[in-house]
């Protein structure tokens, strides 16, 4: 590589001065969706000009290899005040390390200056290798010591790595590119949307009893990615992974990120529907279709025309059933029960399964035509036991939403107690973590929770072996929680129970019995006003 430095002269006034001249140009011309489309115009031009100023002195054409690109964008760093190095350059990738980023301080506040950087690399190696990929591994915005950027020019090497992507068509750079952070945010929105469209919820709910996705693993990640591009598409989805992992929150995800989200979501267990019953709840009956068929009734593939259908356990489907599917798949129409009309529905199918179903297709179990036409795009959810970032984030969100629920200070886990949690194996996965955890919550002492009990059948100091049953447990803890909010009403209000009727939004005929059950003494201090 030449010793000439190309940008020794690049003051950081001119480095910005350079994207201030280029949103000039195009502002007038400007056909963007949106303000990150339009920064991003500005950003693949201004790192036009600076490759060009490169070019120059250096006297090249043609497309630049990969050591004179790495050289490029280091020197462009550093003239600005960054301290970055080339690791290695080759065909596949080119590794960067910088100990000191060029925004200072102010990355630590404003980390999306990152995805600027990541920007200007891939805009330049798009152009010149046609395909480039931006991996930010490790980030001083972030709290590390240093930065790790790692851009991938080869993208059969690069399918399951997790960064924005960046393609040329000869003629422009066209980017792939939304932050993790961003992209997990917008799909909360669309979940709690969904969530709070539902028909049986009517009463406002907290912040903290939304639901959430926790995405800190890079597995998570490349999954909520592969959400964003295959949501708004026809075509079928296949879930796999362990019971407990999330599968019907990722399918509310993939929903809630298509154009189908005003549609319905609806969900079914194929596991927990008698095999003699399960046509009859997918496809819905004619009357007079069995005994008990005195009306017409619409299934679910009815019930979620022009939305999704979520199948979960899938794989406990019948071999009738499975025909029956495989036809809906294939034509997007069915019969009902006893019926002879074909109706026809808009329907996408995501399905999902905790069994291998190619081993269960080899064993004569699943229909290999069922699982080619279910098995479109695959996306398997790791267990909790093989994604520990997730363990922590997920801990924090637990312990608020326990809080809230059972109005009850915030609790923390002490440092020895995470150590516990994220060491254990979790074959229950995330819905063994939520038990185990408000378990904990409920008998901890104090705001640090130092001791997790694992076992899911806790002991107690009288007998041994002796099962507390969560549903009773947490009816007891509501229970004392009530009591103590009418105790602190009645002093509040010297008895009066009209005033804490009017208080707790109750008539005081229910204030009385709800007094009456947790056993206060109603005469005292207690009047109703006539």
């Amino acid at each position: 590589m030449s010793k000439t430095d190309a940008f020794a002269d690049l003051t950081p006034e001119e480095f910005l001065q350079t994207f201030i001249n280029e949103a000039s140009r195009i502002a007038p011309f400007a056909s963007c969706s949106s303000l990150q489309s339009f920064i991003q115009q500005i950003v693949f031009k201004s790192s036009a000009c600076w490759e060009e100023k490169y070019r120059a002195v250096e006297a090249l054409t043609g497309p630049l290899t990969p050591d004179c690109y790495a050289e490029l964008i280091v020197l462009l760093k550093n003239s600005i005040g960054g301290r970055f190095q080339v690791v290695s350059s080759n065909r596949r990738q080119v590794q960067i390390h910088a100990e000191r980023c060029p925004f200072g301080s102010l990355v630590h506040s404003a980390p999306g200056l990152c995805h600027m950087t990541s920007s200007i690399f891939g805009g330049v190696a798009a152009r010149n290798f046609g395909y480039a990929k931006v991996e930010l591994q490790r980030r001083i915005a972030l709290g590390s010591d240093s930065c790790d950027i790692c851009i991938h020019l080869d993208p059969a090497s690069a399918v399951s790595v997790l960064g924005d992507e960046y393609f040329s068509d000869g003629q422009q750079v066209i980017a792939e590119v939304r932050a993790p952070d961003e992209l997990q945010r917008i799909i909360e929105e669309r979940l709690h949307a969904l969530w709070t469209d539902d028909a049986g919820r009517h009463e406002p709910v907290s912040v903290s009893e939304r639901p959430r996705l926790v995405a800190e693993s890079a597995s998570m990640r490349v999954l909520l990615q592969a959400v964003e591009k295959i949501a708004d598409t026809r075509a079928t989805v296949l879930l796999l992974g362990e019971t407990g992992v999330g599968k019907e929150v990722l399918a509310k995800s993939i929903h809630g990120m298509s154009s189908r989200l005003q549609m319905p979501f609806v969900a079914v267990n194929c596991g927990s529907l008698p095999a003699e019953l399960v046509e009859s709840e997918l496809f819905g009956h004619e009357q007079g279709a069995f005994t008990d068929a005195k009306h017409q009734r619409q299934g679910r593939f009815e019930l979620a025309d022009g939305g999704t259908l979520f199948l979960d356990e899938v794989d406990s489907l019948s071999p009738k059933a499975q025909v029956s599917l495989l036809r809906v798949l294939q034509e997007g129409r069915f019969e009902r029960v006893g019926g002879h009309r074909s109706v026809a529905c808009d329907v996408r199918v995501i399905a999902a399964s905790n069994r291998d179903l190619s081993q269960l297709v080899e064993q004569g179990e699943f229909r290999r035509d069922l699982f080619f036409r279910i098995n479109v795009v695959p996306l398997h959810i790791m267990p909790l036991r093989e994604r520990r970032e997730d363990i922590a984030p997920l801990v924090k969100m637990l312990l608020v939403r326990f809080s809230e629920r059972y109005q009850s200070p915030v609790k923390e886990v002490s440092p020895e107690a995470m150590r516990i949690l994220e060491g254990h194996h979790w074959p229950g996965n995330i819905r063994e973590l939520e038990n185990v955890l408000e378990r904990t919550f409920l008998f901890a002492d104090g705001h640090v929770i130092r001791h997790i009990n694992l076992d899911l059948v806790p002991q107690t100091s009288r007998e041994v072996g002796t099962s507390i049953d969560l549903r009773e447990l947490k009816k007891k803890a509501a229970d004392e929680v009530e009591r103590r909010i009418l105790h602190e009403h009645l002093d509040r209000n010297n008895g009066d129970v009209g005033a804490v009727a009017d208080a707790l939004g109750m008539t005081p005929r229910a204030v009385y019995q709800k007094l009456n059950y947790h056993g206060f003494d109603n005469g005292r201090k207690a009047k109703v006003d006539a």
